[in-house]
């Protein structure tokens, strides 16, 4: 049975385009909450041999010694991620005479980065993802320079392009709220799980494309949209399949794992259900719409020569 993907690809651009204006405005309204690795700060890591108290208790604690605005993490059964500003040894040692007055407790580690390494960092972070989405544009269009039919080469890799940046946007949309509600901060095994994201989305992608040219080749008489929904149908358990093999280990990562796999774990998850969306519900139909459009262009320009 071959399903008509086409024959919805505007309701799916529509919706897809408000998710990442939602998305977008989220992340204004919300800023994302980058950890210490970007913006500098000290990093005290404890385990209860007891009972572990509330995090609300813990903040209690330490508030009258000015640390600005803590983050607290609960790790594993006992544990707990204490990130606050940069901090002296003189005030480490006093919010760890604070802290044993919630518990017995075992200091695991304690860590400072500074804030000129954290900027640096920040913004080669940034640079590296800005490269990658743009190394994919100009990868597809070089790639698919020889594809016959109406569509340009570069067509396809600005198609890429917003593509991936739909499936990166996303995730980040969804860290924003978790930031919000829940204190979750980007790290870098974050930004790790989302360029990894970048090369399971634009393979994805590729897959569709490669079989849509591998038609164009051998159809040469039904048009760009027919070949364009036959290559989604014939690549579509290909695509559900490889998703689910990575999303099964990635959902019991995210459910056993503790806090440092955690939210990789979920990076990951969020960037390759939207990635496989992507892929069947987007790639091959913004090229139709993008299609539909410029014949429609000519269209009215020649009606109005007339």
């Amino acid at each position: 049975m071959t399903i008509n993907f086409l024959k919805y690809k505007n309701f799916f651009l529509v919706f897809s385009s408000l998710v990442i204006i939602t998305c977008a405005v989220l992340m204004v309204i919300w800023p994302l909450k980058p950890s210490i690795e970007f913006t500098g700060g000290s990093v005290l890591e404890i385990k209860y041999q007891d009972n572990r108290p509330a995090s609300q208790e813990v903040q209690d604690k330490i508030k009258d010694l000015n640390l600005g605005d803590v983050a607290i993490q609960q790790v594993e059964d006992k544990g707990l991620i204490l990130r606050m500003q940069s901090t002296s040894e003189d005030i480490h040692q006093k919010v760890v005479e604070k802290l044993k007055e919630t518990g017995n407790f075992e200091e695991q580690s304690f860590e400072s980065i500074g804030p000129v390494v954290g900027k640096e960092l920040y913004q080669k972070t940034v640079l590296l993802v800005i490269v990658s989405l743009i190394a994919m544009l100009l990868y597809i269009a070089f790639a698919f320079r020889n594809v016959p039919g109406p569509v340009s080469p570069w067509i396809y890799g600005l198609a890429s392009f917003l593509i991936l940046t739909h499936d990166v946007v996303v995730p980040l949309g969804v860290f924003s709220v978790l930031g919000k509600f829940y204190g979750i901060q980007v790290t870098i095994p974050i930004i790790t799980a989302l360029l990894t994201v970048v090369g399971y989305a634009i393979n994805n992608v590729i897959v569709v494309y490669d079989r849509t040219r591998e038609n164009l080749l051998r159809t040469r008489n039904i048009n760009f949209a027919e070949v364009a929904n036959i290559s989604i149908n014939q690549t579509l358990s290909r695509q559900i399949n490889t998703s689910l093999a990575v999303l099964f280990p990635l959902f019991a990562m995210y459910f056993i794992s503790g806090v440092a796999l955690k939210y990789f774990s979920l990076a990951l998850i969020l960037g390759i259900i939207t990635g496989t969306y992507s892929s069947i519900f987007l790639a091959t139909p913004m090229l139709v719409a993008w299609l539909n459009f410029r014949d429609g262009k000519q269209k009215a320009k020649g009606n109005k020569k007339r």
